[in-house]
């Protein structure tokens, strides 16, 4: 849950959550895990990294899954469905026909070096400099070289422009692209957001898709009763990264057309958990509150 628009000499708190969460659920077994992560561990200092190890002792990984359900209720849950759910929609547009994938406020995402089809086609990573520092010092130290298909860069978004930036670094306007904006709409402002679809809209080809997590609005305002909402707030407010902005399901396919986006899918966390925990016997039930929306690039 990387904020691609924080300040600072640290990696992004919430970025090593993620990892986190990523780390536990690939201590579970094969037969029941969503993915496996090889790098999450890696990507962890301190306390994080000490649990991620402790639930990889056998029996220990459902007392550390127990540990952050108190702790933070339904975000484990929701952080390895979102996960698994992006990871399958940035697999259908490469097989779709994408031949380029965008990576905006990356955090400590890993599918560039897990995921298959991510091999072969130019990855472009952007992040706030000090996250994409700590990532990169700590991949090399887990694996050695990185691949070359994964370019990096930093952009410090109070100061650099983005698109001229993105540009330079060799992002190819002319081709269909997978670009994924996870864990990062919920912490800009109304205005920000506009500004990046517009971008967004202006770099991506058409047909290009575009993959973006969000928190349901009546989370924000009060309008809709999620039962975990006050105590999920409360935690990423004290981790430095609270929540700003949340779009109404209901108005999203009027608010991305304008902007040169057409909605293709808009699905819960709890409805992914329908659809990757409940064959695998797994009561854990994501949230209605935290939702994952694919959209295709317009023609103009």
């Amino acid at each position: 849950m990387a904020n691609q628009f924080r300040t600072g000499d640290r990696p992004s708190r919430t970025a090593e959550y993620m990892a986190m969460f990523r780390a536990v659920e690939t201590a579970e077994s094969p037969q029941r895990r969503l993915f496996e992560d090889p790098y999450a561990a890696a990507l962890l200092t301190g306390q994080l990294k000490a649990l991620a190890e402790f639930a990889r002792v056998p029996w220990f990984g459902r007392v550390a899954t127990w540990f952050l359900d108190i702790g933070w209720p339904r975000t484990r849950s929701s952080a390895v469905v979102r996960t698994r759910l992006i990871d399958d929609l940035v697999r259908q547009a490469i097989h779709g026909g994408a031949r380029q994938a965008l990576l905006l406020g990356a955090g400590f995402d890993s599918r560039p070096y897990r995921l298959e089809e991510l091999r072969d086609v130019p990855v472009f990573e952007i992040d706030h400099p000090s996250t994409q520092q700590a990532k990169r010092q700590r991949l090399q130290a887990r694996r050695g070289s990185l691949p070359g298909n994964v370019r990096f860069v930093p952009v410090d978004f109070e100061r650099d422009d983005l698109e001229t930036m993105l540009l330079h670094a060799g992002f190819d306007s002319t081709v269909a692209t997978v670009a994924v904006w996870e864990g990062v709409v919920s912490y800009l402002t109304p205005a920000a957001i506009d500004q990046n679809f517009r971008m967004l809209a202006r770099i991506l080809a058409d047909g290009s898709e575009l993959i973006f997590s969000y928190v349901h609005k009546g989370a924000m305002d009060g309008s809709v009763e999620f039962r975990e909402a006050r105590r999920w707030k409360s935690r990423v407010q004290s981790t430095g990264e609270p929540f700003i902005f949340g779009f109404d399901p209901a108005a999203l396919a009027d608010y991305l057309l304008p902007r040169g986006f057409t909605l293709t899918s808009d699905v819960s966390t709890a409805e992914a958990a329908e659809r990757y925990c409940a064959p695998l016997r797994r009561s854990e039930p994501g949230s209605e509150l935290y939702r994952i929306a694919a959209a295709r690039r317009a023609a103009l």
